[in-house]
């Protein structure tokens, strides 16, 4: 295996992209605001992740990684304290069985050395991975994001209705008619929306989360996706999310999974070997792992801890988490990383300011999680 250099990775901007960037911000902001009145529960709320399930306290330990896997905060054995936190990816407020199976798994490190990538908190010591149970992505540009931003503040219910659903995936497709070259339509970023449709709804703890974007891994390009051991994944004992019988089978199924054993997860990367069967700009499209293995170099531990409290849940939801909460080594590459930048961080400050909330990263999990 030769991974690509990063160095080779050539980056564009399209001409376009700064003024269609601040309308997906703006858009965002307008979006988190209403979402006080619209998600009916006094409060502002994520426009994507917006259903809580649990924030728990973790190790990340970091193995012997020679070679191309030893680059950046993974090139030497160190523990990290931690906190993960797990999400519904819809920006709703509602019983499971309303929402679709799509959740995110956010690991935050602290006391980890160097400079953070965002320019108003360059010394917070955190680093964070966000990551989802399914390997790609369905925007690839800050005008694909604008527009499916919006048009999947209608899901679930868009889909359930077989009218709307055909007229909803024409919009997706042709990007609400902006695209008249078939050609130039959203193949691949419709397929990746419609493999969210057939994820199983299981137990949190079961799931696969990948980071979907690319990151520079030092001298090289990664992905980075957790994968439960073989022991954690046997040990599960409630495998089963009923969310018909129970409107929040993910968070009780979670919470009685944490209060019962210890769990684990292997932090895996998969190096970039070809930029053109491995492409960095479209996350809509796999990385054959015949290029390239996954290889772990981590373990993510989580201990047997309770997180039933209404407390876990206010903890939860003030936490941030973010891609370019991060450093230089595993800087966030492609377009729709980049988007993610500044349309993460408004959002933050928006939903803080509104809920009055103090905006600031923690030094560790005990102050967050005591």
């Amino acid at each position: 295996m030769n991974p690509v250099r990063y160095e080779d990775y050539r980056p564009t901007e399209r001409p376009a992209y700064q003024e269609e960037l601040k309308e997906v911000v703006a858009q965002v902001a307008r979006r988190t605001r209403g979402s006080v009145e619209r998600e009916t529960a006094g409060r502002a709320v994520r426009t994507a992740h917006g259903k809580t399930y649990g924030l728990l306290k973790a190790t990340v330990t970091v193995g012997e990684n020679p070679g191309f896997h030893g680059q950046g905060i993974f090139a030497r054995p160190t523990v990290y304290d931690a906190v993960v936190r797990y999400s519904n990816g819809l920006g709703h407020l509602r019983p499971d069985h309303q929402l679709g199976a799509a959740c995110g798994m956010g690991i935050k490190l602290f006391g980890v050395a160097g400079p953070s990538l965002l320019d108003d908190e360059r010394d917070s010591c955190t680093f964070d991975l966000n990551l989802i149970n399914n390997d790609v992505f369905f925007a690839n540009t800050a005008y694909d994001y604008m527009v499916i931003e919006d048009l999947f503040a209608e899901l679930p219910e868009a889909l359930v209705d077989p009218a709307r659903r055909k007229t909803w995936m024409a919009e997706f497709l042709t990007r609400r008619q902006t695209l008249t070259d078939p050609g130039n339509w959203l193949w691949d970023e419709l397929l990746a929306m419609l493999s969210f449709t057939t994820v199983p709804r299981r137990n949190l703890l079961s799931y696969t989360y990948n980071s979907m974007g690319a990151f520079r891994y030092g001298d090289h390009i990664a992905k980075i996706r957790t994968v439960p051991t073989a022991a954690s994944l046997s040990s599960l004992t409630h495998q089963i999310v009923d969310v018909l019988a129970d409107n929040e089978a993910f968070r009780r199924t979670l919470v009685a999974e944490a209060a019962e054993r210890d769990h684990s997860f292997d932090l895996q990367v998969q190096l970039n070997t070809d930029l053109a069967r491995m492409p960095v700009d479209n996350t809509s499209v796999k990385w054959p792992e015949e290029l390239s293995p996954w290889v772990t170099v981590a373990r993510v531990d989580l201990p047997r801890q309770d997180i039933g409290g209404d407390d876990n849940l206010a903890a939860a939801d003030a936490t941030s988490i973010t891609p370019w909460r991060s450093r230089e080594e595993h800087r966030p590459i492609g377009e729709i990383q980049r988007v993610r930048q500044e349309v993460y961080r408004r959002s933050s400050i928006e939903r803080h300011r509104i809920n009055g909330q103090e905006r600031r990263e923690p030094a560790g999990s005990a102050e967050l999680l005591g």
